[in-house]
């Protein structure tokens, strides 16, 4: 049986492909002397793709956050993708994994985890996030950790980075470390 999210992903990609067959769009003339662009008659697509690829599910950050959330849809792989020539820029290398979820309350809660070859490029990492100064360090988890205790987490492990961004949209400014925690742990696991 397959999960919902792959048969909604299904779902998406047959939707996405089929539209009106494109001969019988008609476009709208523009008429002469006008310079204003035409909008076009039919909205792309939404897209929506993994990039979490097993790091995290839903499930799992409810349990660890205490939020109630589902995978949000959007370019989760390309933004994955992003963040990979970010780092090319800087001059390291990693394999990026990004899981975002939500709820319509306005909850939501993302999961980063970078890959490295080698513990060096992940101390480098960790350490321009702490560079800003927004972050304290805190013990409890990986092999060092930095937190505003309110919304942001970062963890090193060895090769691998954590970054666990939480909004809870009842009580945004409270102590949230606990559930950061909680959520890093269960992507450490897999990361």
């Amino acid at each position: 049986m397959r999960s919902p999210a792959a048969l909604v992903g299904l779902a998406l990609l047959v939707a996405g492909c089929s539209g009106p067959d494109p001969k019988s769009i008609v476009a709208p003339v523009q008429p002469p002397g006008s310079a204003a662009p035409i909008p076009s008659p039919t909205k792309p697509p939404a897209v929506t793709t993994d990039g979490c690829k097993g790091l995290v599910t839903a499930a799992q950050v409810t349990k660890a956050s205490g939020l109630s959330v589902q995978p949000s849809a959007g370019d989760a792989a390309g933004a994955a993708s992003q963040y990979t020539q970010a780092l090319s820029g800087l001059g390291l290398t990693a394999t990026v994994r990004m899981c975002a979820f939500g709820n319509p309350a306005g909850d939501q809660v993302t999961v980063i985890a970078l890959s490295f070859p080698d513990p060096a490029q992940a101390t480098k990492l960790f350490g321009s996030g702490l560079a800003t100064g927004a972050l304290q360090p805190v013990g409890g988890i990986g092999d060092a950790a930095a937190t505003d205790k309110t919304k942001v987490l970062l963890v090193r492990r060895s090769k691998a980075v954590v970054a666990v961004y939480l909004v809870a949209a009842a009580n945004p400014d409270a102590n949230h470390l606990s559930p950061l925690q909680s959520v890093a742990t269960a992507a450490l696991a897999k990361a």
